[in-house]
């Protein structure tokens, strides 16, 4: 009884995890994808896509973009954010979030942890996001929420 109970915690941990990871791997392929195409559309195609197109609006995948001074370009889920500099904007425990997505795109990507707001919501939830540069002027990146295990 009791290695059959553990057992099934392990199923269930080992399926969250993989699930968790399955997650980072769509969400990499996903940026990656977006930023093929801003690179063969040019930027004011890929941005207006980008804002308001269906093509990079999957579940809770959207795609941002910034230039690598902080200033929000495009932003496919909160547009009152276009046009401002959120270069030192902290989350809640106090990680400046956009200077650690503009130092993943300018090592040829990388994850980032920080907090932001559930959709639709003022819920504040762990994120994990994932950035690219997509030429020497700006960057893309989206994010998943995630459980820490």
């Amino acid at each position: 009884m009791i290695k059959s109970l553990i057992l099934l915690i392990t199923l269930i941990v080992s399926s969250v995890s993989f699930s968790q990871k399955h997650k980072r791997i769509d969400l990499v392929n996903f940026v990656k994808e977006a930023v093929v195409f801003a690179r063969a559309q040019g930027f004011e195609k890929a941005c207006t896509e980008f804002n308001d197109g269906k093509k990079f609006k999957r579940g809770e995948f959207y795609i941002f973009a910034y230039d690598f001074e902080g200033k929000v370009l495009c932003h496919g889920a909160t547009k009152e954010l276009i046009g401002k500099n959120l270069l030192e904007m902290k989350d809640r425990k106090g990680n400046k979030l956009i200077k650690g997505l503009i130092k993943a795109a300018q090592s040829d990507g990388a994850f980032v942890k920080y907090v932001w707001p559930l959709p639709n919501s003022e819920v504040l939830a762990d994120k994990v996001g994932y950035a690219l540069p997509v030429d020497k002027k700006y960057w893309l990146g989206s994010g998943i929420y995630f459980k820490d295990n």
